[in-house]
């Protein structure tokens, strides 16, 4: 995308992007809340509602009863998430499901160097899995395998490299969105991406396919928020609402966060983040549709609709994200080419 510019669009991009990294040394610290009381996390909250439904309890009576205990909110509804992963961790056990998690970060690995749309080098594809890998080392540690937003990401990942890759075979990203949405509801962003996609390039199979995942997901979101009616209670805390609006610096913040960046000093940490930005920017519209638009929306939604704490929205971009990072090189080579043209 970026060669196509004109040279003054090409000149104002480089020069904005360069602010930004400039920006990423100097932008103020602003802390990362993990839970909303006492230093009760919300990965704690996950493994004691497990730990009730273990004991006997179901899962709503749990949840809503260990979300008041903590003086976390339920309601509106989605503060309660979709039982789907509590239900597997209290039947297959939380290791059978941090192998299973790792399993999925490596399988994003090895099938984005053959997913990645264009002309690209096979040395730009295997970097662009080792930096999936690394950059989604994070979700395989077992202290998050409670957080939704971890499957979610990994599951983005391999929905949108089947889509790319294997674009006949359009009924397996649909089988993952399912399975994705099963954990988190923000999934549904993606899905409306493909069947954006799917109506604009005339697919209709694949676009009834993705409507008919819309519907059967909204009849089973109907029946969740039923069940969390039924064990609310009037004195129950609702909460303050996602509108946050941190912008870049809460994009980046939750890219950090979520990821081994959190590990480094805080300026080069924001940098790198941002980097994969320039990265995917190299792709051309036509293959890239999809990745671009994915990508951007969750970006989006996170620098826009967040409430402070949540952070871990982040994982919903990984570890796709950080892929961008081995095309960075071609990227300045497009963007030069853009400025250098008369």
């Amino acid at each position: 995308m970026l060669a196509r510019l004109p040279r003054p669009l090409a000149v104002l991009f480089a020069l904005a992007f360069a602010a930004a990294l400039v920006w990423c040394f100097a932008a103020p610290r602003q802390a990362i809340v993990s839970g909303p009381v006492g230093g009760y996390t919300d990965v704690q909250l996950y493994s004691d509602i497990v730990a009730r439904m273990d004991g006997g309890e179901g899962y709503y009576a749990a949840a809503t009863a260990q979300q008041r205990a903590h003086e976390y909110p339920t309601r509106p509804f989605v503060t309660v998430r979709l039982p789907t992963l509590y239900w597997l961790a209290s039947e297959l056990g939380w290791q059978n499901l941090d192998f299973a998690k790792t399993a999925l970060l490596l399988l994003n690995g090895l099938i984005w160097p053959f997913a990645l749309p264009g002309r690209l080098s096979w040395f730009e594809r295997v970097a662009a899995g080792v930096a999936i890998v690394i950059g989604g080392l994070a979700d395989a540690s077992p202290a998050i395998t409670s957080m939704t937003e971890t499957w979610t990401g990994l599951l983005i990942g391999l929905a949108a490299a089947a889509a790319t890759w294997r674009r006949d075979q359009w009924w397996l990203p649909v089988l993952l969105m399912a399975a994705a949405l099963a954990f988190r509801e923000l999934t549904l962003g993606f899905v409306l991406v493909a069947a954006l996609l799917a109506y604009l390039d005339g697919q209709r199979r694949q676009l009834f396919a993705w409507l008919g995942l819309i519907a059967v997901f909204a009849l089973a979101l109907v029946f969740h928020a039923q069940a969390v009616a039924a064990h609310a209670l009037p004195s129950d805390l609702a909460s303050p609402g996602w509108s946050a609006g941190m912008g870049l610096r809460g994009l980046l913040q939750a890219l950090v966060g979520t990821s081994l960046l959190q590990h480094i000093d805080r300026g080069p940490a924001l940098a790198i983040a941002l980097l994969p930005v320039l990265g995917w920017l190299a792709l051309e519209w036509r293959g890239g549709a999809l990745i671009l638009l994915t990508l951007g929306g969750y970006a989006a939604g996170i620098a826009l609709f967040p409430r402070p704490d949540n952070f871990y929205w982040g994982f919903l971009l990984l570890p796709l994200w950080f892929a961008g990072i081995a095309l960075v090189p071609r990227a300045l080579w497009q963007l030069g080419g853009a400025i250098s043209r008369r």
